[in-house]
Order: structure tokens, then sequence, then C-alpha cells
């Protein structure tokens, strides 16, 4: 997970496209959801900067440089572009894994488009065991939507009238491809059908009928043949279905997204919910809006994953570790604040996915952070 600060003269908006100096790196445990390790990446540092300029403005000698630079502990400690830094963030954590946890992690959940597994490979870092790259759902959820929309923008498949691929039929779609990896783990083949059952039962209408594939829990004409009744009619059901013509060009999407493959990847039914989760939680220590140095980003992350794995609490120990005393003030702020998190989360899984998408709309517009994520884009 890259997590880039902006220096002074750089934009202060942080998205794709932007050149980053920090980086943030994490290994998350797939089954507890607990943080392993992690590491600051760093291509710049604050000191060096302001030396190099004194010294170009003559106010510092070259002979004075030179003893500074044998004492000084330079924050710099990756060369390289922004982009690499997830790569050389994975490649340090994997090499380490054995001497410093006694572990092996023979599994990486990551995104489809991530370029840190094939670093891992290369490594090698196990040579008795493979390393097996696993996908996220919810980034294969994404990179379905976005091909739909894609293509429909690209053939000029949407617009109104029967037949059209409309925004709302690949949000339909987009769910229901979802829906068919999470309702068929550890099958591959029922996986497979019921995507392509989804497709064809859009195109389905009463005339030609396409529902050899669909599972009566979720197709109404289905059940209705299983209760030896009389299907109603498609428009009841299926509204605006989508033509022959339509249909035929999003093959190779379906065929794409539904190869054995990427669906192998899926059988875990793994999500990067909890890295999302942690960026959050380091975003609200170290702002990306403001420039801070490396020291800083290391102590966000270190506060934010000492809260993510063991809440508020944690801090208590921390403050033992430092001989600093804990009045009952501290302790009862450091509680509530963990009951708080606890019955928010609560209340927040209890809302309708229409609040949600309002929310995350409104905090999107309060940041003012822009696009920062499209689903395929190269990282």
């Amino acid at each position: 997970m890259r997590y880039p600060v902006k220096c002074p003269q750089e934009a202060l908006l942080n998205k794709r496209g932007f050149t980053s100096h920090y980086g943030i790196g994490v290994c998350i445990d797939i089954f507890t959801g607990l943080v392993i390790d992690f590491e600051v990446l760093s291509s710049y540092c604050h000191v060096c900067a302001l030396k190099e300029a004194a010294r170009h403005e003559g106010k510092i000698t070259e002979e004075k440089i030179d003893i500074w630079r044998e004492k000084h502990d330079c924050a710099r400690n990756f060369c390289g572009s922004s982009k690499a830094m997830e790569q050389e963030a994975a490649k340090r954590m994997w090499a380490r894994s054995v001497s410093r946890h006694q572990l092996r992690y023979t599994q990486m959940l990551s995104d489809g488009d991530s370029a840190a597994f094939k670093e891992v490979v290369s490594l090698n870092p196990y040579p008795e065991h493979e390393v097996v790259k696993l996908e996220c759902i919810n980034h294969a959820h994404k990179r379905m939507g976005t091909a739909l929309r894609k293509l429909s923008a690209e053939r000029k498949l949407g617009g109104k009238g029967l037949g059209k691929l409309t925004a709302s039929k690949c949000k339909t779609l987009q769910n229901h491809y979802r829906g068919a990896i999470l309702n068929n783990q550890g099958s591959l083949d029922r996986m497979k059908n019921e995507i392509w059952a989804g497709l064809l039962h859009s195109m389905s209408c009463d005339d030609v009928p396409l529902h050899t594939r669909c599972n009566p829990s979720w197709c109404w004409y289905r059940r209705a043949e299983e209760n030896g009744e009389t299907p109603e009619s498609h428009r009841l059901h299926v509204g605006n279905f989508l033509s022959q013509e339509v249909g035929q060009k999003l093959l190779p999407v379906y065929h794409r997204m539904s190869s054995d493959s990427l669906l192998q990847r899926m059988q875990h039914g793994g999500t990067q919910n909890a890295n999302e989760c942690l960026n959050s939680v380091i975003w609200a220590r170290c702002p990306k809006t403001v420039f801070v140095g490396k020291s800083r980003v290391e102590a966000a992350a270190s506060m934010a994953i000492t809260t993510f794995n063991e809440g508020a609490s944690s801090m208590l120990a921390v403050m033992d570790k430092l001989w600093l005393e804990s009045t009952i003030i501290t302790i009862t702020t450091i509680r509530e604040t963990d009951m708080l998190r606890i019955t928010k989360a609560d209340t927040i899984q209890s809302e309708s996915a229409k609040h949600r998408r309002k929310n995350q709309s409104t905090a999107k517009k309060v940041r003012g952070e822009g696009p920062t994520y499209g689903a395929g884009m190269d990282i």
C-alpha cells in the first residue's frame, strides 16, 4: 500500500499521476486482519535539501558539508520512482519474514494490476515454498463495472430504447458478477456457470428465454418452472433486456473476467478491506495534504498500526514502556474511545447502502481529494 505525502512545492491534492516522496508498505494477515509488518520508504530528506540549498547560496562550504555528511543520519532510504515503492516495500518485508517473524508468507492478496507480486516471485524468498497470488474480489468487481461502462461508451451500446446497455444494466451485471463469486466459493465450475447465467438472464425475453443456467434461488423463471407454474412475462422482471447484438459484444469482457486463472485466485473470497481501513487510520493521523518529514510518517504509521491491531487501549502499554504514568482520566478516555469506535462500526454496518454511498460522496467533497482511484489503473 503506497501512502504518498506531498512536498511543499508540489500540489496539495494527492492523486494518481503525482510524484510521492514517501510510501508505506504493510503486510496484513489474511485470516486475522492484523498487521504483521510494515516498511516506510522515503526518497527525500528535508535536512539534505536544506543543506544543499545553503551550499548553492554560498552559506556553507564544501568542507563543512563533507563533515556534516559523515555524521548525518539521512532519511532517504529509497532511490527510485514513487510507483516502484510498492514493489520495494514488498521485497523488503518478504526478505526478512523468517529472520524477524519466523514466518513464511505463502500467499499475496492484491489487486489485479499490482506489480509487487512479480517482484516477490523474482526474489524467491523461500526456495522450498511457492508464493501464490490471490485476487481481491472488490477489485475484480470494480474492473467488471469499468470494463462494461468503457465498452458501452466506446461501442456506443448505451442510450435509450430496448436492448441497450444502460448504466443501470451495467450495475446489475457488475453486482451479479460479484454475487456469483461470493455464492460459489470452492467450486470453479459453479462460479463460472453463474457468471455466464447473469449475462444470459439479462438477454432473456418472452420470445427467447435463456434461463437454462440460472439458479432458482435468484431466478424467478426457474423458480416458477420448478413449482409447476407458468412463468410471468419478462417485462415484469427483466425490464430492459439486452439485445442479442449487444450481448454478443459483451462476450470478450465475460471471457476475460471468467477465465479459470482469475476465478481460481478468488476462491478464497477475500478482499482488501483491511488495507483500505488501515489507510484511513494512517490518513487521519498524517493528512496527505500537509507536508511532513519521514519521522512523522513513521510515527503516524506506528501509532495507526498499534491502534488498528489492538485498539486505543494499546497506547497504555506504549506509555508504560516510556515510563509515563497513566492517570484515571487517560484510562477512562482511552476506554471510551474504544467503545465509541465499536459502536460506530456496528452502526455503519447496520446502515443501508444508500446512506453509505451518500456519506462517502459527502466526505470526498469535504476533503477535496478529487479522483484518487480507478479500477484497473496502473499503480
